[in-house]
């Protein structure tokens, strides 16, 4: 690996991202604040209906990932605890169940969670609203997904609400 933003994945699994934005995980999107020891690993955001959404996981913005497996994610050093962590953060197909330790934002106390990978599929628009400022309104749009072919359509779809509500600015998150 070059960096954080380069990546191989079979032909076959990309193209179906692409026209689905569908691939396997869990619905959440973790975020690697430190990757090298000691670890810093959070769950940056979850999709609707996913499996990290489910009574069971309950993963929120912010929950730390302590354990996956029985493996230390903030201290395991060896590449068999790197192997075991990837896999558990990037499962590779659907049906694979990882048990992890979390601490939830705000928590001192941490809890176990059993999730099982799904086929997800990821909403390009995740959130938008319109604010009143004294200087006009303004658009806020939370943006995730560019490369998928049902990102233009909900692009298009927010743009357009923004002008039918007389936007004049727009944060693009």
């Amino acid at each position: 690996p070059k960096d954080r933003f380069h990546f191989i994945i079979p032909t076959e699994e990309y193209q179906q991202q692409v026209s689905s934005g569908a691939s396997a995980g869990y619905g959440a999107r973790f975020a690697l604040i430190r990757s090298s020891v000691p670890r810093d690993v959070r769950v940056a955001y979850t999709e609707a209906g996913s499996p990290a959404e489910a009574a069971s996981a309950q993963l929120k913005r912010g929950t730390e990932i302590l354990e996956i497996d029985g493996v230390d994610v903030v201290n395991g050093g060896s590449q068999a605890d790197v192997d075991v962590i990837n896999a558990g953060i990037f499962p590779s197909a659907s049906g694979e169940t990882h048990t992890f330790l979390v601490r939830d934002a705000g928590s001192t106390s941490a809890r176990t969670i059993t999730m099982t990978s799904d086929t997800v599929t990821s909403a390009p628009v995740r959130q938008t609203r319109v604010i009143d400022t004294p200087s006009g309104k303004v658009g806020y749009m939370l943006f995730n997904t560019f490369g998928t072919s049902i990102a233009e359509e909900g692009l298009f779809d927010a743009i357009t609400s923004f002008s039918n509500q007389g936007v004049g600015d727009l944060v693009l998150d």
